[in-house]
């Protein structure tokens, strides 16, 4: 372990850097239409997974701009090699941009509102501690 940091400390590291993960595999399948795992209702579950994982990771995260930032970056990622790979921007008409920037909104500012809400059960269930930071009494 590294020096200075608690053993729970690991744990919530560890756990949010795979929600991370995991966010961003489910976003990928969703996306691309990919089955990951050949099991039924695949469709139904990775869609909860998407909804549930980025409050998991503003649940796991201390500060709000960390919370915000790794929910909404498997997205962005994503969208980033997208666009520089399979889509030059240059190769769409102005409608299509801006029905394609709106998509990109719309999974971004939902990504980004359930990201709070799971910083703010944090907040509400933790108190003081949800910061790391001891208030003294």
């Amino acid at each position: 372990m590294m020096a200075g940091m608690e053993r729970g400390e690991t744990i919530r590291l560890a756990a949010l850097g795979a929600a991370v993960v995991l966010e961003g595999l489910a976003i990928v399948s969703v996306v691309l239409g990919l089955t990951l795992l050949p099991i039924p209702g695949y469709g139904h579950i990775v869609s909860v997974v998407v909804f549930v994982l980025p409050s998991l990771v503003g649940f796991l995260s201390r500060r709000l701009a960390v919370a915000l930032v790794l929910a909404a970056l498997p997205f962005w990622v994503l969208a980033l090699v997208d666009l520089a790979l399979f889509q030059p921007i240059w190769l769409q008409d102005l409608f299509s941009i801006g029905v394609m920037v709106s998509r990109a909104a719309g999974a971004s500012v939902l990504l980004l509102a359930v990201a709070l809400f799971g910083w703010l059960v944090r907040r509400v269930t933790m108190g003081a501690r949800a910061t790391g930071k001891l208030v003294a009494a």
